[in-house]
């Protein structure tokens, strides 16, 4: 029991400093040219979330992590394209939201989701990959949290979990 306290104790006290650092960063991230990156961060995913079909348009904006030099997921980030340097595209971040604490066998799904049955590429949910038969399923419902990059204005906005369906990547379909 007391050893369980003190690594509750421990995570909780860990995972508040990196809130913390993260936090006071923050502002600092919005309207930030990246790459480069601030020193101890970067960026391990990404997806493009177009607005049309032309080429300007179908890479415009973006969904990327922050993370930590321990690989550490601190923040979803969504961002605009700004230009190139060499082969790599440079981004202006325009909104930056907490990675949510996720429960067993729950995922981050992003830009493979659907609201109210349609494809949306700027969608991210939570799934549960441990649901009763989710290995058999194409699609899983998002289970308590999902975002939705809005293109017009480059900030992040609350979708009601029951309206979101991903693809379930992990499927045996």
């Amino acid at each position: 029991m007391r050893r369980s306290l003190l690594l509750a104790m421990s995570f909780f006290i860990a995972t508040a400093a990196i809130t913390a650092s993260v936090s006071a960063a923050e502002p600092s991230l919005v309207g930030m040219i990246v790459p480069p990156w601030p020193e101890g961060l970067k960026s391990n995913t990404g997806s493009c979330v177009g607005s049309g079909s032309e080429p300007g348009q179908v890479c415009a904006r973006s969904i990327a992590t922050l993370d930590d030099a321990e690989d550490r997921t601190l923040k979803l980030l969504a961002s605009e394209f700004v230009d190139r340097l060499g082969d790599e595209p440079r981004w202006r971040i325009t909104d930056a939201v907490p990675y949510p604490i996720l429960r067993r066998d729950e995922l981050v799904v992003i830009a493979t989701c659907q609201r109210d049955g349609i494809d949306d590429a700027g969608l991210i949910a939570i799934i549960d990959t441990g649901a009763v038969h989710a290995a058999e399923l194409e699609m899983l419902p998002a289970t308590r949290w999902a975002m939705r990059l809005d293109r017009a204005t480059g900030k992040f906005v609350r979708v009601a979990p029951s309206r979101v369906r991903c693809y379930n990547e992990g499927s045996t379909e």
